[in-house]
């Protein structure tokens, strides 16, 4: 499946985008390729798209503006968003069908995040978004001097349009100089039901437009249904009709405990999954503790063996005692006196 279609004619390449640009895992390096080997020098581009990818839809403008192509483009039923851009690379602006509707707006991606995190991992999602939103305020530049310059239309009152995302219908298409001319023609099938177009992020989609899109999608399946009976007749059978399912009515309070409760799974498991984290931390810290305290407890018992086993000094031979020494001079003290009384009674 692809979001493109070529046909080559004699003279002409007939190129019709009717999908979402990039989608199929088709780009715009397959678009291109395609186009060149073609060989063919006269393009007639016609869009039915929503839009899709605005860097698929950048390097296919760039390429059918540079290139020594002759580019001629219609709008058949929508032109939105990055589709709006590839309205406007024809060597002309483009033609537009009174049924028709042309949508600009600022570039959008998705960002919501549901994953648990701490304040630092916030801090850093944060900048990340900080760096998503200075890109898109790039390609939203980009965009509006492509509508300024196509149109004439102040820049300004561009991003502004593209700021309320604005729908622009044929009439007011022609008078803000977005097609050269508004087409008659009938009513075709649109690329898309009103779902598909809020599936986009299109948040100011026209009543009308919603309207009108709901009514070719009854038609086409009255139409089929019709032929279906049709073709049964002929055949000689006659379709048997089928038994309408009963409509299943959601039960929003269920959708909403269901909704909850996965969310809360997800919370917690991110929260067990830190403490256990922390668990495993600190019974390492513990763990190295541990080690220090056994290993001083070594230390000291071997310093409290080698304290035991050293030998006290010995006292000398010759040493005599202090009490020994008195007791000595004591004992001459004693003998003197003898000898010099016995001498005085001689």
């Amino acid at each position: 499946m692809n979001w493109y279609n070529i046909q080559n004619s004699i003279n002409n390449l007939s190129i019709s985008i009717d999908e979402e640009i990039g989608s199929f895992g088709v780009n715009a390096k397959d678009f291109i390729e395609e186009v060149q080997s073609n060989g063919s020098k006269n393009i007639e581009l016609t869009i039915n798209s929503g839009g899709g990818s605005v860097f698929e839809a950048f390097a296919i403008y760039d390429f059918l503006k540079t290139s020594n192509l002759n580019v001629s483009v219609k709008i058949v039923g929508v032109a939105a968003s990055a589709a709006s851009v590839l309205a406007l690379a024809g060597d002309t602006l483009p033609t537009m069908t009174e049924n028709s509707v042309i949508m600009i707006h600022n570039a959008w991606m998705p960002v919501i995040s549901m994953v648990g995190m701490n304040s630092e991992e916030i801090r850093e999602y944060q900048q990340e978004l900080e760096k998503d939103a200075k890109l898109m305020d790039a390609l939203n530049l980009k965009i509006a001097k492509i509508y300024s310059n196509a149109t004439g239309l102040d820049l300004e009152k561009v991003q502004q349009m593209m700021s309320e995302e604005t729908w622009i219908f044929s009439e007011k298409a022609e008078e803000l100089g977005f097609v050269s001319e508004v087409k008659e023609g009938k009513k075709i099938a649109a690329f898309a039901s009103a779902k598909d177009l809020a599936k986009m992020g299109y948040k100011n989609t026209p009543k009308d437009y919603v309207n009108q899109l709901n009514n070719v999608n009854m038609s086409e399946n009255s139409e089929k249904s019709l032929m279906d009976k049709l073709k049964a007749l002929i055949g000689g059978t006659e379709e048997a009709p089928k038994k309408e399912e009963p409509k299943q009515e959601v039960d929003m309070e269920a959708l909403t405990a269901e909704i909850s409760a996965k969310l809360t799974a997800e919370i917690e498991a991110k929260l067990e999954a830190k403490d256990a984290e922390a668990k495993e931390v600190k019974a390492a810290h513990e763990a190295e503790i541990n080690a220090k305290a056994e290993e001083l407890e070594a230390a000291k018992k071997e310093l409290d063996k080698a304290k035991a086993s050293r030998k006290p000094l010995e006292a000398k031979e010759d040493a005599v005692a202090p009490e020994k020494k008195e007791e000595v001079k004591d004992e001459l003290g004693a003998t003197i006196l003898n000898i010099l009384k016995s001498s005085y009674n001689a």
